[in-house]
């Protein structure tokens, strides 16, 4: 089973970062660099077909490897997320 963390694009409502791991919760950080980091090494300690999903700027998930290279076969990606901030 393919492991996916995930690392949005936008902050929560508490203006901080969740990294999500197959849509659970696994730690919050003051920023994405700080969430894309973890989530990298969360990822490459794992190994295996660990991966990673980065949520771009259109709301489009794009997936990685553990050594941050896009992997030859993309794992499934969380849906389109949309977010209405006012």
């Amino acid at each position: 089973m393919t492991r996916v963390y995930e690392v949005p694009y936008l902050p929560d409502e508490g203006s901080r970062w969740t990294l999500r791991l197959a849509g659970r919760p696994v730690g919050t950080f003051a920023s994405r660099f700080e969430a894309l980091r973890a989530a990298v090494n969360y990822a490459s300690a794992e190994g295996g077909d660990t991966s990673i999903g980065v949520e771009g700027a259109d709301g489009m998930w794009r997936p990685f490897g553990s050594d941050v290279k896009r992997p030859a076969h993309a794992p499934p990606m969380p849906s389109v997320r949309l977010v209405h901030r006012s």
